[in-house]
This record gives structure tokens, C-alpha cells and sequence, in this order.
């Protein structure tokens, strides 16, 4: 799925980033607001996807992930320590290189990524 995922985003100019932890999905997407919507409503229509909720929709200026049609890091298993689910967020930021644009959903997105891997 997840390289189905990557080839559809390259092909209509879309980017992000998808995170997993302990059965628990968190994604972000970016590119032109009605590509995006679009691949969000085939999202809701696909039967392998459950509960899926929308956390926050933002018009920015630049993306957070260009360099990635769809980024993916796997958290791992509840067992990891706090310190490490820590690192692992810092050296995921640090390699999206997020922090140098000025887009606002960096703050948010995570947010909700220290939400999912500490409950």
C-alpha cells in the first residue's frame, strides 16, 4: 500500500508524510488543495481504513516535506522508551528539514505525532 501510495503522490505533485505506532496511522499531506481533497475522500472510501479523522486542514505557504511524496517511520512497539520515541522524533525532523520553512502545521502535526506515541 505504501508504495502504491508513493507513486499515486509523485504522480499528482503531492507530498507528506505518514507515521505508524502501535496500530495507529498519522499523515500529513500537501499539494494543491483539490488533489489533495481528492486523495483524502479515496482515503475515507478505501475499506482498509478505520476511524479515519481529520486532526486539522491548513492553507500554507511552502510544504513541510518536499523532499518525499510520502515519508514513512515506523515508531515501533510500545516497549520503547520515552528518550528514544524522543530521539526518533528529533532525527525525523532534523532529516525532513521542516523547521527551515515557515509553515505552520509543523507545530500541530507534531503535536499529534508526541499524542500517538505516548498514549
Amino acid at each position: 500500500m505504501l508504495s502504491n501510495a508513493k507513486e499515486y503522490n509523485a504522480e499528482h505533485g503531492i507530498t507528506g508524510c505518514l507515521l505508524y505506532h502501535n496500530s495507529h496511522f498519522l499523515q500529513l499531506l500537501e499539494g494543491e488543495q483539490e488533489k489533495v481533497q481528492r486523495l483524502f475522500h479515496k482515503i475515507l472510501r478505501d475499506p482498509r481504513h478505520q476511524d479515519v479523522q481529520l486532526i486539522e486542514k491548513e492553507d500554507t505557504q511552502g510544504r513541510l516535506f518536499t523532499k518525499w511524496s510520502m515519508a514513512f517511520h515506523d515508531y515501533g512497539l510500545n516497549g520503547t522508551s520515552a528518550h528514544l520515541k524522543m530521539g526518533q522524533i528529533d532525527s525525523f525532523i532534523n532529516v525532513s528539514n521542516a523547521l527551515e520553512g515557515k509553515n505552520k502545521l509543523i507545530f500541530p502535526f507534531f503535536a499529534n505525532v508526541k499524542e500517538i506515541l505516548f498514549s
